[in-house]
């Protein structure tokens, strides 16, 4: 499956295959991963435009994980127990017996609460 991005800018990257985030330092991404720097599949082209990333961290929304060049790859609500969007796909570094370690997170965060 791929997610193309029309008109997409010449020489913008491409967000397919395994891609190095860095997450920040106080974030639940960093506390789940338990380090500075990770690698994730890409499927998909789609991702924040740059223009919009102010307006979201005003409203509460924190960019912690970047690409190489600051593009936002893990967004997180820090009022909020347990609330991450990636622009990539965790379940696909899943395997059988082991889950991603953000499912199995989130799966802990769940079920240790009546709700979230």
């Amino acid at each position: 499956m791929s997610c193309p991005v029309p008109e997409r800018p010449e020489g913008a990257p491409r967000l397919t295959g395994r891609l190095n985030i860095r997450l920040r330092p106080d974030s639940l991404a960093s506390s789940i991963y338990q380090c500075a720097e990770i690698e994730e599949q890409f499927n998909c082209n789609y991702e924040l435009d740059p223009a919009y990333q102010g307006v979201m961290e005003d409203k509460g929304m924190s960019v912690t994980g970047t690409g190489e060049n600051g593009e936002a790859r893990i967004v997180e609500l820090s009022d909020h127990r347990f609330f991450m969007a990636t622009a990539f796909q965790p379940y696909f570094s899943s395997e059988k017996g082991r889950l991603h370690p953000l499912i199995s997170a989130f799966v802990g965060a769940a079920s240790s609460s009546g709700n979230m």
